[in-house]
């Protein structure tokens, strides 16, 4: 029977009961004595929104996933053998991607998260640096991604030397056109992007609280579980004891029996 995947559970909860789940799953692994897992599972850092969501991505758009892993697939191939032949692989690509980054919009706004083009942008990002690494690819498709990824360029595909001409990009999603913007527009946006950088510092600073918090429940639990080692060796210091004197009394009823 498979063991059960402890990662995929704990990235599936909001980044809001990341911590609690973390330090339950990994007492749930001590008590079951699968210890290396439960200090692996222990030191895993609580995801910042766009990580989270490429993880659900896993979950809720998996079709998405594979479409967007197969496409990456054909353009390394097409890229290889025919560079001029790869437009079809990269429209694939294009639109897998697209989906995906949609679907992460979703699955952030479900969950009460900013959406923002920047969460967007690091979404996106990730999920193609995944897309072009095995390894990546792997936890991507289980959604145990444990940090985000910049986006690749061509020479994650081939270090084959192409023409110019020849040489093609993965595709990112492009960023949404900005409008030319009046005084009062400008100061607007630079007050919301003061206040995204204030919220993130937020973010950043209750990860940080998270962290110190379990780590300090750890060494609580380390403290009793060693206080509950000693009491343990005291009673079998004891009952070795009572061992011997039993098996002494044994003996000497043995003789005194075979002496009458």
């Amino acid at each position: 029977m498979r063991k059960p995947d402890h990662v995929a559970r704990l990235y599936a909860v909001p980044p809001s009961e990341f911590t609690a789940t973390r330090n339950r799953l990994a007492a749930e692994l001590r008590r079951n004595g699968r210890g290396d897992e439960a200090r692996a599972l222990a030191q895993l850092r609580k995801p910042s929104a766009a990580l989270w969501a490429v993880n659900r991505l896993a979950t809720t758009h998996g079709k998405a996933v594979e479409a967007l892993l197969d496409a990456v697939a054909q353009l390394r191939r097409s890229q290889l053998r025919d560079p001029r032949a790869a437009g079809e692989a990269v429209r694939a690509q294009r639109a897998a991607l697209e989906s995906l980054v949609a679907g992460g919009r979703d699955v952030l706004g479900d969950a009460g998260l900013a959406a923002s083009q920047q969460a967007l942008r690091r979404l996106s990002d990730t999920l193609m640096g995944a897309a072009v690494d095995r390894a990546h690819a792997e936890a991507l498709r289980r959604g145990e991604l444990t940090e985000e990824l910049p986006a690749p360029g061509f020479e994650a595909f081939s270090e084959a030397r192409l023409p110019t001409s020849a040489r093609l990009q993965l595709v990112r999603t492009p960023a949404p056109p900005i409008p030319r913007q009046d005084r009062q527009e400008a100061a607007a946006r630079t007050a919301e992007a003061e206040q995204r950088r204030r919220r993130e510092a937020e973010e950043l600073a209750g990860r940080a609280r998270d962290d110190a918090r379990a780590v300090s429940e750890l060494e609580a639990e380390e403290s009793r579980a060693r206080a509950r080692v000693a009491e343990l060796r005291q009673r079998l210091r004891a009952a070795q004891r009572a061992a011997r004197r039993s098996a002494a009394a044994a003996r000497r009823a043995r003789r005194n029996a075979g002496s009458t």
